[in-house]
């Protein structure tokens, strides 16, 4: 069982997660107009996290030993993790951007049905109204725009739903057993491994300055996001975690809108609103006089 404190900071980990990776969307708009593409971001946010955690590894004269019944966990971690999001970049080029999110996000609903058949939540009728609410209020907040399908593209961003639900209850096992910041290293450096032989004849700088300044902010987010994802693993029920991780694509949305001026529609602010009400709800800690947490999830472990 995890204990309040636990779960309070493994709450805060999330969202700062969630806040992270949503504010990368936005830097990437910049960085695609400016002559960047996917594929650079990928590398470069891989090859910079892994030489900032070896770094800091270093530093604190800590050991990037992984136990070896850990080993296999972690590479395929790393290699899911890398899939999934490579998976996620090249849907994008033949459906809908919002309808890839939207799929790429029925991950939390894949880690809830897991935690249910594995008796580590009971299926309430509570616990599944917040998971729909929470999707629906993706589904509104995403609605609009010309809907583009290709059944190569609809099943690459399927796979990368499984893909981040795999990494969500793996890494929920792995990291309580393995410092946080040996095992983000080992992951990005199994996702650099793999993106290299990718980027060969696909690398492509952005060409003036406010694009590589996109660039740097989308790869420090991405380091923040990322060790604060295993971070709140290590503190958090998968399905809590993948939970939060709902509010990435609202991110997104909202600094659209305050640094690009995209504008949005009442659909979509419903949606917005209706996302950030569900979690406020739903994801509570309560510290009483007994010293007891409550959630609304009512996890085992």
């Amino acid at each position: 069982m995890h204990s309040v404190k636990d779960m309070r900071s493994g709450v805060i980990f999330a969202l700062i997660t969630a806040a992270g990776l949503g504010a990368i969307t936005t830097q990437a708009k910049i960085i695609y107009a400016d002559g960047g593409n996917a594929m650079t971001v990928m590398f470069t946010r891989f090859l910079i996290s892994t030489l900032i955690f070896g770094l800091l590894i270093a530093l604190r004269r800590q050991s990037f030993k992984v136990d070896r019944p850990l080993r296999l966990p972690v590479a395929v971690i790393g290699l899911v993790w890398s899939a999934a999001m490579i998976c996620y970049l090249l849907s994008v080029e033949s459906i809908s951007v919002s309808l890839a999110v939207l799929l790429l996000y029925t991950y939390p609903l894949l880690v809830l049905i897991y935690a249910i058949l594995g008796k580590q939540l009971s299926p309430s009728p509570s616990l599944i109204l917040v998971f729909f609410l929470a999707f629906l209020g993706l589904y509104l907040a995403l609605w609009g725009g010309e809907l583009k399908l290709d059944a190569t593209g609809l099943l690459l961003a399927l796979l990368a739903g499984l893909g981040a639900a795999f990494t969500f209850i793996k890494g929920a096992r792995v990291a309580p057993r393995l410092n946080p910041l040996v095992m983000t290293f080992w992951i990005n450096t199994v996702g650099l491994i793999i993106i290299i032989p990718l980027i060969y004849t696909q690398f492509s700088l952005p060409t003036s300055g406010n694009g590589l300044l996109a660039l740097s902010a989308a790869t420090v987010f991405y380091v923040i996001a990322i060790i604060c994802q295993f971070q709140a693993l290590a503190r958090l029920p998968a399905a809590t975690a993948a939970f939060i991780l709902n509010l990435e694509p609202v991110v997104s949305i909202l600094l659209a809108s305050i640094v690009l001026h995209e504008q949005l529609s009442n659909l979509q602010w419903l949606g917005v609103v209706l996302v950030i009400s569900v979690l406020l709800a739903a994801v509570r800690i309560k510290t009483g006089h007994s010293r007891k947490s409550e959630s609304i999830f009512n996890t085992q472990n």
